[in-house]
């Protein structure tokens, strides 16, 4: 029995009428969608790790909301560090919140937990933290479902990728990394923000960033000289089962157009 996840993230939703950094948010997004019903209709479950909105603001909600309900598959959604939390919950609706307070989630299925962390502090922060009330429950929910392996989806990448992207870490990724090695079989921790492609083992665990359905930027190992380009447009696939926990990546949109 293998579980299918499907993974978008820095989404960066603008009222109708604008656009982000030139770019088109919400034609990009209806590209995905497109792109999971044609490919990927077999999913168990969509996640959206974050920054849904570019600015926060109720209208880019309303927006999201609107084309997300074409979407014919589960959702489940948290958010990042351009999102405010209180205009998200008026939109989508109280209940996405966990008794945290923050918009952390849990779902099992297919023999797999899958856990979704709101990293977010405040708009207008773009580091990201996980408050000590949120790792007390992401340690109850891990004890709960120590006979199954488990898949972390937050915003914030909180292992360092010796970046330029590290300024705005998770501030408290090794705590995080502390609670995870709690748990026998901690497959994957994806995150987003970074708008490009990463692996790393560490702290003994699988950490995955994703580029996103924003601008994603060349790995800008030269910290003095960061490139923002505007492709592709990306999703991770999760295929999981017993023996392993597989991420591709697929690009629903391409291109190589440097922004300004």
């Amino acid at each position: 029995m293998t579980l299918k996840l499907v993974i978008l993230s820095d989404l960066h939703i603008v009222p109708e009428g604008e656009t982000s950094l030139g770019l088109d948010t919400t034609e990009r997004l209806q590209h995905g969608i497109a792109a999971i019903h044609a490919r990927h209709a077999d999913a168990d479950l969509v996640l959206v790790a974050g920054d849904l909105a570019d600015h926060g603001d109720l209208a880019s909600y309303e927006r999201l909301k609107d084309v997300l309900s074409t979407l014919r598959l589960p959702l489940e959604l948290t958010i990042g560090n351009h999102d405010d939390r209180p205009a998200f919950l008026t939109v989508f609706g109280a209940a996405q919140a966990a008794p945290t307070g923050f918009i952390d989630r849990v779902i099992d299925c297919k023999g797999y937990r899958i856990i979704l962390l709101d990293s977010a502090i405040e708009l207008g922060r773009h580091d990201g933290r996980l408050e000590a009330e949120q790792l007390d429950w992401l340690a109850a929910r891990l004890d709960e479902a120590e006979d199954r392996p488990v898949i972390v989806v937050l915003h914030h990448h909180a292992n360092p990728l010796s970046t330029a992207v590290d300024e705005i870490i998770l501030q408290n990724g090794a705590e995080l990394a502390e609670v995870l090695a709690r748990h026998p079989d901690i497959r994957q921790v994806i995150a987003g923000h970074v708008h490009y492609t990463s692996t790393a083992i560490w702290h003994g665990i699988a950490f995955t960033t994703l580029a996103g359905g924003h601008y994603s930027v060349t790995i800008p190992l030269d910290k003095s000289e960061p490139q923002r380009l505007w492709g592709p447009g990306q999703m991770a696939v999760i295929l999981a089962d017993a023996d392993q926990t597989l991420v591709h990546f697929d690009n629903y949109l391409d291109g190589n157009a440097t922004l300004d």
